[in-house]
Order: structure tokens, then sequence, then C-alpha cells
């Protein structure tokens, strides 16, 4: 298996193989190996080009990728190929995902959950005290918590997901050679305990302006979820919302005053309807279905209302008649009218108005009016 992870990293390294034709190339000769052993006429019907064939009958790098090899093991450090069975599986319906990715650390890159939290690196007590309170309320098994081990939010997300036993993982911008920010040396051992540090750099790649971008897009890449925090209008994380759009993931937003520019691309996200607004970890469960935390008050008032969690909505039961009732003067109602009505703690009513809305039960209008959909 040695050998096969040195022709691997040979392949990534050859000029003019990007990822779609590693994938292709494997998927004709069965392995990297097999490649670099191939003849002429059989890597031309390959479809590669003349100078391509060249460097890999002509490969001479053995050395350099065997000192490279030896760092690698000497920090623990695995190497994930597209084929292999601990390879991130959510990378795998990316087309431009790298085949070859360097992965130090003991998180299940693999995880039933994945949410990546992305932020400014300039964060205020408001954004790490939401992002620590998020987390703390989002804590479940089975999560992984993803960022960049930047600074600010980065930094807030790791610490925040370590706090309550979660794993968190560090997608990082260049080699495991190097750690960037420098202050951030100690947090990247602690990630090493609680998580791991992924990168598809090598290993003596150093931090560069243009790696960034690259790294965002993996951490879109991995998640089932994206959380923004705190961000500008321009900037690292709303490139990193771009590309979870393309991949189909869901979006999450956290509102902030409209007179703070860190806040102000998050409500531009959810004023553009391309961020589901969010206020608390309970709406994020409910929203993608991933049950509510153990022993959640707001869950058992929810339950005790609505009866939602337990059944269907069935007309003429008490939790139906309650709720017609309370739309019974007016078409629709106001989350503040909602909340006034049912009792419950403004955060509580807005989360079961989420749960309602999730299952059909009322219909949310412009303005944050919701109508009922029920009908007796």
């Amino acid at each position: 298996m040695e050998e096969e992870a040195l022709y691997r990293l040979a392949l990534t390294r050859t000029t003019g193989i990007g990822t779609v034709q590693t994938k292709k190339l494997i998927h004709i000769f069965g392995d990297a190996r097999s490649i670099f052993q191939a003849s002429k006429k059989s890597l031309s019907h390959a479809g590669l080009a003349e100078d391509i064939v060249k460097s890999i009958l002509g490969f001479c790098a053995r050395a350099d990728l065997e000192a490279e090899m030896r760092q690698l093991a000497d920090k623990d450090i695995k190497q994930l190929f597209f084929t292999d069975e601990d390879y991130p599986r959510r990378f795998l319906s990316v087309p431009d995902a790298p085949p070859l990715l360097f992965y130090r650390g003991k998180a299940d890159l693999n995880a039933k959950k994945i949410v990546s939290v992305v932020g400014t690196r300039l964060a205020d007590d408001y954004g790490r005290e939401v992002t620590a309170r998020l987390i703390r309320q989002l804590a479940q098994p089975g999560l992984l918590i993803v960022s960049g081990l930047a600074l600010g939010i980065d930094a807030a997300a790791h610490a925040a997901a370590m706090a309550n036993h979660l794993p968190t993982v560090g997608i990082l911008g260049h080699g495991h050679g190097t750690i960037y920010p420098r202050q951030h040396k100690r947090l990247s051992g602690e990630l090493l305990k609680a998580g791991g540090l992924l990168t598809a750099f090598g290993y003596a790649v150093v931090p560069e302006r243009y790696n960034f971008p690259t790294r965002n897009r993996w951490i879109a890449a991995l998640c089932d979820a994206l959380v923004v925090v705190e961000t500008r209008r321009e900037g690292g994380s709303m490139l990193t919302v771009e590309h979870a759009l393309r991949f189909g993931k869901k979006i999450f937003a956290v509102p902030g005053r409209i007179t703070d520019q860190p806040s102000m691309g998050c409500n531009k996200l959810i004023g553009q309807g391309l961020a589901h607004l969010l206020s608390s970890g309970e709406e994020m469960s409910a929203a993608m279905g991933w049950g509510w935390p153990a022993g959640s008050a707001a869950v058992q008032q929810s339950l005790s209302f609505s009866g939602a969690r337990t059944g269907e909505m069935r007309a003429g039961s008490p939790s139906d008649m309650r709720l017609s009732s309370l739309f019974a003067s007016k078409e629709s109602l106001s989350i503040d009218e909602f909340t006034a009505a049912t009792g419950l703690p403004s955060g509580d009513a807005a989360l079961l108005l989420l749960d309602l809305e999730i299952q059909g039960v009322v219909s949310r209008l412009p303005g944050q009016r919701y109508r009922s959909n029920v009908t007796l």
C-alpha cells in the first residue's frame, strides 16, 4: 500500500493532470501505480496529451516524494484518496473535489451530521457569544463541527465544539508543515486531540492568499449545513456561501443590527432568501430534520401545544382546534401576536412556528406573518 500511496502522490503532482482526469485514469487503469507502469500507447489511448504522457513515462521525482512520505508518516498524517473508505463521502458529489487529502486526527470525516461555521476574523463579543450559544444548543451525538482555524468566528466555533465535547476539524489553506495563523498553534494542537486537521495541500505548501478561497470551497463541500455568524457583504465567508449554494447545502445566517458592519452580510443573505434566519440551535436541528436535543424545555412546550412530533395534525384534535382558534379572527398572525396568544417565551414561539412551517401546518407570509393551513 505504501508504494501505491507514493504513486497516488505522484499522480496529483503531475503537471497537466487535474481532478477530473485523475479520476478518469483511476477508472481506466484501476490504481495509480498501474498508470505509471502503463505503455505510451495505453496512456495515449486514455486520452492524455503527448506532454502529459511524457511526464508520466519520465517520472523521476521518486526521491522527493519518498522524503515527503516520511514527513507525513512522522507526523501521523494519513493520505485519503478518493477511492478510500475514509475519504469524505460528501466530496464525491463535487466533480472537482481534490482526489487526495491529507488528514491528521481522529474525527470521523463521514459523521452523520456535519455543520460548518464561518464568519469574520474581526469577531466582536456578540459574534463569539452567539457562536458558543448556537453550538451548545446544537450539541448532539454524531455531530461534527468544521471551520477554517482562522481568527474570530472560526476559533470561537472550534472552542465551543470542544467545550461541548463535540469533535471539530479545521480545514487548512496550506500544508501540515505549518500552522496559520501562528497564534493558533496551541489551538491546532487541541484540535488534534478533539478532532483533526484536514487539507489538500502538500506538506510543505505555505499559506498564500490565493489558497484560502480554495480552502473555503472545501469547508462548504464537507458540510450538510453552513452557518454564517458574522460577515461583511464581501469576503471569504460570502464566497463560502456561494460554494455551499452550488453544492446544495442548507445555509443559516445569524441576524444582527443593521448598523453593524460585521452583520451586513448575514442580513443580506437573510433578506435575499439565500439563508434561513438562525437564532437558536434548536431551530437549526428542526430545519435539518435532526430532531430535538434531549430535555429541551422548548421541545416539551412545543409538543404539548402542537402534537406535531407525536403524530400528524388531525381535524378536530385538541391541538388542531387550539391552533385554528388562534387564526379564527385573523387571516394571518405576526410572530408577536402568535407569541402573545400562546403564552410561550418569544424564542420558543419562534421555534414552534418553524416546526409547524416545516410540517406544512402553517405558511410564512411576507412581513414575518403566518397563515394556518389547517381547515376544519
